[in-house]
């Protein structure tokens, strides 16, 4: 009876142990799905990746003790409770792949704490979708992703990304999956992308000009923070392109007198291959550069080609731009760091 009653528990010990097995086969294939790069971060279920080097798993909330017990065990939900009563809980949390995904933006990045580079994949497999930039004044960004600084997406009936030299196939592929890159290829028609489009919020962007204004074509009001994403000074780094750095200010347009423009506008400091320049934006969708070519003086164009050699007057807090019958007066909404006037840091800029 007592040799029948140990073959009986030793047969249920077995079949416990098969269920266990059969159990475990059912999880690895899910944890054999990388969420990203490194084979160590396993994207099991949507919303939801696991690090096996913890081992943790983590959803949109942050650690999570039941996600850790479903794919890693008792033992592992027990030591990452024991680590949660002993510390607050954070924002972000670092991966074992050195990666770094903040709750409050939605956002993973894969350079770590300088958060500078966007983890696309982790990101999309953690919270569902990339960040979308906040509305802001004047259309800004509303209905965009920014997945990065220089790079625009549009997520519209037909998603694509741009950056500062237009319609990107290579990014639109990368945020967007390879069906959106090929859709983009259609749409082209064998043509090279424009250098002007439209987007799904109803701005338009010029990359001649270098500018994206909020009310289309109609090109009457700047979009700041669109024109500033896409061609800001974190833009063309190691490309060789056009290096900027963007402030506001106030513009006043005379002729003779007579007031055409009086309103905000924006100064953008460019290092070009061709030398450096200021350029002035005006609302209206005017814009002109200054330039001081070695051993010459001021010149003035506009987005037209056209060229006069200009007057600048220096009148502290505000320069004038004095050129045929027309007056620009220029006054930034905040001084120099430097303590210098405006018209100093124009001659530092156009100087040798």
């Amino acid at each position: 009876m007592a040799r029948r009653s140990a073959h009986t528990f030793s047969s249920k010990s077995r079949l416990f142990e098969a269920a266990l097995l059969v159990a475990g086969l059912n999880v690895v294939p899910l944890l054999a799905q990388p969420a990203d790069a490194q084979g160590a971060i396993t994207a099991p279920a949507a919303g939801v990746i696991c690090d096996q080097a913890g081992p943790t798993c983590y959803d949109k909330q942050g650690p999570s003790i039941g996600l850790t017990q479903t794919y890693f065990g008792s033992i592992a939900a027990n030591q990452l409770l024991a680590e949660l009563r002993e510390r607050p809980t954070a924002n972000d949390f670092r991966l074992s792949n050195g990666s770094v995904c903040d709750l409050r933006a939605a956002t993973c990045w894969r350079d770590g704490w300088q958060k500078a580079q966007m983890a696309p994949k982790l990101t999309q497999q953690l919270f569902g979708s990339l960040p979308t930039a906040a509305n802001q004044s004047g259309g800004g960004l509303q209905g965009l992703q920014t997945p990065r600084a220089g790079i625009v997406c549009d997520p519209g009936s037909s998603p694509v990304c741009y950056d500062q030299s237009g319609l990107s196939l290579g990014l639109t592929r990368e945020y967007f999956g390879t069906f959106a890159e090929q859709t983009a290829l259609r749409n082209l028609g064998g043509q090279a992308p424009p250098r002007q489009f439209r987007l799904s919020n109803g701005s338009a962007c010029d990359l001649n000009a270098r500018t994206c204004w909020s009310d289309g074509w109609d090109r009457k009001q700047v979009n700041v923070a669109l024109s500033n994403q896409l061609f800001g000074s974190a833009n063309g780094a190691g490309t060789g392109a056009a290096s900027t750095q963007t402030r506001a200010a106030q513009c006043r347009m005379t002729r003779w007198f007579k007031s055409l423009y009086n309103g905000n506008c924006e100064l953008r400091e460019n290092r070009t291959s061709k030398g450096r320049l200021l350029e002035v934006s005006l609302q209206d969708g005017n814009i002109y550069s200054v330039s001081k070519p070695r051993g010459g003086g001021y010149q003035l164009s506009d987005a037209k080609g056209n060229s006069w050699p200009v007057n600048v007057n220096d009148q502290g807090r505000s320069v004038s731009f004095t050129w045929s019958d027309r007056v620009l007066t220029v006054t930034p909404t905040a001084a120099p760091s430097n303590g210098n006037s405006f018209g100093q840091l124009l001659n530092n800029l156009m100087g040798p």
